[in-house]
């Protein structure tokens, strides 16, 4: 096949991956991810067990997923580079940990360059359909790794099992001979396992010429490559950017996507001497190519070419990517650096194909905050974590802590004409609800119901302090909602069952109901609840036959008990107030 009907070939591949789904005009999807922030936790510090030492004081690199019992896992290294390597669990969903336990730990050996240190790096988990769980990481001899002329015999891979959901490990046992970073697994239908790594066995000019490579396991991860240990010469390069004679693909992590569409990949571009305009980037293969690639070429000429490999988003400089998939299959991809101009560690929402990442939210907006992970819990909850770098005055010097957040997954509705049954706050189920908390001690969650007279909003604020004026001058709950057609208005219903209704008439909103309509509203210690009939006629008229309903939810909240205490509006991130066809959508059935 030549160079053109590779190309073409490759364009075919992903034209049909997604035909019928492409968004039509400024429609952006529909999922949303809305930042919990009564979730937000920090590890500065953990107790430990099996260790010399009863606390770590030092968190980096980490990675907290959920296991099939119902568990939290998080693993992590105390060292940007190193040490030794941990894993707490919770039981409970990240509410309270248990405390971590040392897995591996730094030691002295001997390398090519004499007595020296072993220490261990990079340590990622992944739970197999048997339920076993497999974890890896990066072993290296801390002199022998810069001795360039042998530094493949001074590096590897270890792997250690769980068959008991995380409390016991077997012994660890070396599966790869040579310079690497950053494992991460992915297995397949078939039973195959694949093992990721940033590919850095080749030193050009001094340092590292990477690319990003895979070993495989047929035996449930016993043997690699066919070898009780698999060396450098067995990798299979999978994708090389080369930028200034450099090679910089790595840290990858990978999605199976749904319904045999094959598998993305995302990785970040750069090494230690050069910084390349494009990163992160995603790369795929079809089920049926499965990487079986002209990996030689791939690793003299770089590649594979657009629109194999691509950039995540245009308006995205990142680093760090970490991949997982929601149950609809779209793949989501968070990564640290960039976005516009804010800069932050942001999740981004791709389709069900592994591409069309616009949909960008921010999971922690701290600047230097960097090494994260993803995993979605369940149909509603994800959750994400990032490193941050800070000086410890008290312990002289710097340290790493663990930022954890989760996100509420909010998609478009399609409702059923009934009556809408608001909600008990003390009893609350938020399943299939959207939901608004990006500030602690307040958040907001919406539901909708119609009948043949009228559209119905159900608003729920949970605040132990609600503040109460006018519609707007109080902890409310705020749509604003698009007719095609007809017209958009913005409602907003506080604790007294005031709402207003208005219309939008160019850069104005004309009022419909002022001051004030009533909504059925139930309060208590909690907060409140209020249900909101929308006359029809009120709204642009009777809806027709799978009517399909545009709508933008904020959250108001008043910063202090005064009349004039200050506002703020939170958005549903990923969207723009302005713009109907980036809304989420309720159809009407």
């Amino acid at each position: 096949m030549n160079r053109l009907s590779a190309i073409l070939f490759s364009v075919a591949i992903l034209a049909g991956c997604c035909a019928g789904r492409g968004f039509a005009g400024l429609d952006k999807g529909d999922v949303r991810l809305s930042w919990d922030e009564s979730s937000y936790t920090e590890f500065t510090s953990t107790e430990v067990v099996d260790a010399p030492y009863t606390v770590e004081e030092n968190l980096y690199y980490p990675r907290i997923k959920g296991i099939s019992d119902g568990s939290l896992l998080f693993s992590f290294e105390n060292h940007h580079y190193g040490w030794e390597i941990y894993l707490k669990k919770s039981t409970d969903g990240g509410r309270t940990w248990g405390p971590a336990k040392l897995l591996r730990h730094s030691h002295s050996a001997v390398s090519t360059v004499g007595n020296d240190l072993k220490v261990f790096v990079n340590p990622d988990f992944y739970q197999l359909s048997s339920g076993r769980i497999l974890m890896a990481w990066q072993w290296r001899y801390k002199s022998g790794y810069s001795d360039l002329p042998n530094t493949n015999e001074n590096c590897g891979i270890e792997l250690t099992y769980s068959d008991d959901m995380g409390e016991s490990w077997s012994e660890p046992r070396e599966v790869y001979r040579g310079r690497c970073w950053e494992p991460a697994f992915l297995e397949l239908p078939s039973g195959e396992i694949q093992l990721y790594l940033t590919d850095s066995q080749e030193i050009k000019d001094g340092g590292s010429y990477a690319c990003t490579s895979i070993i495989r396991s047929f035996d449930g991860g016993n043997t690699w490559q066919g070898k009780d240990m698999a060396l450098w010469t067995d990798t299979e390069p999978i994708s090389r950017t080369i930028w200034n004679g450099r090679g910089m693909d790595g840290m990858p992590t990978a999605v199976l996507l749904d319904g045999g569409k094959g598998i993305v990949v995302p990785l970040e571009t750069w090494s230690g001497r050069d910084v390349y305009d494009i990163s992160p980037i995603t790369v795929r293969t079809s089920m049926e190519e499965n990487w079986h690639v002209d990996g030689a070429s791939i690793r003299e000429n770089g590649g594979p070419a657009y629109p194999r490999k691509k950039q995540v988003n245009k308006d995205l400089k990142a680093f760090g990517p970490y991949s997982c998939k929601l149950p609809g299959g779209e793949m989501v991809i968070l990564t640290n650096g960039r976005y516009r101009n804010d800069h932050g560690v942001f999740a981004l929402v791709g389709d069900v194909c592994g591409d069309n990442f616009g949909l960008v939210t921010t999971a922690f907006p701290v600047s230097g905050a960097y090494w994260g992970s993803i995993d979605c819990l369940d149909e509603y909850n994800l959750i994400a974590t990032a490193t941050v770098r800070y000086h410890d005055p008290a312990n002289g010097g710097e340290r790493g802590k663990v930022l954890v957040r989760k996100a509420w997954v909010n998609r478009s509705r399609s409702i059923g004409r009934a009556d809408l049954e608001i909600q008990p706050l003390d009893s609350f189920v938020p399943d299939g609800l959207w939901m608004l908390g990006g500030e602690r001690g307040s958040k907001a969650y919406v539901d909708f119901g119609y009948t043949a007279d009228a559209f119905q909003l159900g608003g729920y604020i949970f605040d132990e302090s609600v503040v109460t004026f006018s519609p707007e001058n109080s902890d409310a709950v705020q749509i604003l909602l698009a007719r095609k057609g007809k017209g958009t208005w913005k409602v907003t219903v506080n604790a007294n069952g005031d709402y207003t209704l208005y219309r939008e008439d160019g850069f104005s909103w004309e009022p419909v109901a002022w001051e004030y309509g009533k909504a059925d509203v139930v309060r208590s210690e909690l907060g409140y609840s209020a249900k909101l009939d929308l006359p029809w006629e009120t709204i642009g008229g009777k809806p027709g036959r799978g009517e399909q309903l545009r709508i933008h939810m904020c959250h108001i909240m008043k910063t202090g008990p005064k009349l004039k205490s200050s506002i703020k509006l939170e958005d549903m991130e990923g969207e723009s107030r302005d713009y109907p066809g980036e809304w989420l959508s309720v159809k009407l059935k």
